[in-house]
């Protein structure tokens, strides 16, 4: 920690007073508060700030401050290859859509993005191909704080033809060893591959208990990637030894690098016509499923590996949706983005109308969001470098 008593030569930088010097001299605590550019303009008024700014302990300081107040961000993208974001602030009441300004630090302009993997701690993953000068195509990440302008070479570069299913990559971060890291789950097989930052190579880690779909929907809670996957088993039970469909949750744990496997809740006893979801509310892992095409179930486990815990969190008819068009088309599914307990809000969205529902419970409100596509993450701003 810096002597923070203020010299003579610290009360004036070519005339200007450095107001952060109060407060008996508590300058970590004060500038922890600021948002990112404004610490980026300080940076620049001596080398103290410079470097209380720039050390481990400040970034980790002002991440989790800034985490208290985390924006929920859908991503839209535009036609012109250009990566924009929208936050939806939910904590409100009633609830508000704010778009942030048109300015360089919400853009990233490259025609070879094709997905964003995820965001951890104000760090967006990126996933993008080229091809070679043979016409194989070959994939990279790139590693992009959006606050502080900054993005990363290409990494992970690898030509490997079952690595296009970008929807099996996902983002993590591991506490403990203060590591980031990048899975993918190889479809058709039970294959993990692992990516850490700083490592820059595609590792081999324990393979998964069941094979991997195409373009899977993979939540992240904390330290342990979830996804559902259907297995088959033959129950000694049935005398024609057929074979049954069920499902089953398979968690990868980011900092053992393990799996482990979960049931989903007892209420969900048919197998529906709409393949069921994950998703996190509240900080949980949640369960979603029609229930007889007439209403969008959730499940809540609310103390996570502990299957007993599985709790009904919403029953809601689809008439109180206003959603009709589900009896018709068997790819029709609603996803759970967000839910705001203090204002009784709901966001979901409608595959098949292509937009986000905000249901409020509460009143029994419902309103549609004209957004076309979504990629659900928590964001905060953040100093935290890819380095």
């Amino acid at each position: 920690m810096h002597n923070l008593t203020p010299t003579q030569s610290q009360r004036s930088l070519n005339g200007i007073p450095p107001p952060v010097f109060i407060l008996d001299g508590h300058i970590t605590s004060i500038l922890s508060l600021l948002p990112v550019k404004s610490l980026l303009r300080f940076r620049c008024l001596s080398k103290l700030h410079d470097s209380l700014i720039s050390s481990p302990t400040f970034v980790k300081l002002h991440l989790t401050r800034s985490a208290r107040n985390a924006d929920f961000t859908l991503v839209s993208t535009s036609d012109d290859n250009v990566l924009t974001f929208t936050v939806f602030r939910l904590l409100q009441d009633p609830p508000s859509i704010f778009n942030l300004p048109e300015d360089p630090h919400y853009k990233l302009e490259d025609e070879h993005i094709l997905d964003i993997v995820g965001s951890c701690n104000g760090l967006l993953c990126l996933f993008g191909n080229t091809f070679t000068s043979n016409f194989d195509i070959e994939t990279w990440i790139r590693f992009w704080n959006q606050a502080t302008r900054t993005i990363s070479e290409k990494l992970g570069y690898t030509i490997h033809n079952k690595l296009h299913f970008h929807h099996n990559l996902t983002f993590g971060y591991v506490n403990s060893t203060d590591t980031y890291k990048v899975a993918y789950l190889v479809p058709n097989t039970n294959n993990v591959h692992v990516l850490s930052l700083g490592d820059n190579v595609w590792r081999n880690i324990q393979n998964s208990p069941v094979d991997h779909g195409y373009s899977m929907n993979v939540v992240n809670l904390h330290e342990i990637i979830n996804w559902l996957e259907i297995r088959d088993y033959n129950s000694h039970y049935d005398r024609n030894n057929i074979t049954i469909k069920q499902f089953v949750i398979i968690s990868l744990d980011l900092d053992t690098e393990t799996h482990s496997l979960l049931l989903p809740p007892q209420g969900f006893t048919e197998v529906p016509i709409v393949v069921p979801y994950l998703s996190v509310l509240k900080d949980c892992l949640c369960f979603s499923h029609d229930y007889k095409q007439t209403h969008f179930v959730i499940w809540e486990m609310k103390e996570f590996g502990v299957e007993d815990s599985w709790t009904q969190l919403f029953k809601i008819s689809y008439d109180n949706l206003q959603v009709y068009d589900h009896l018709n088309d068997s790819e029709f599914y609603l996803f759970p983005f967000f839910l705001s307990e203090k204002t009784g809000t709901l966001l979901l969205t409608n595959d098949l109308e292509g937009r986000a529902i905000l249901y409020n419970w509460i009143y029994n409100r419902v309103e549609r969001v004209n957004k076309t596509w979504f990629k659900n993450m928590n964001y905060v701003e953040s100093l935290v470098s890819y380095r």
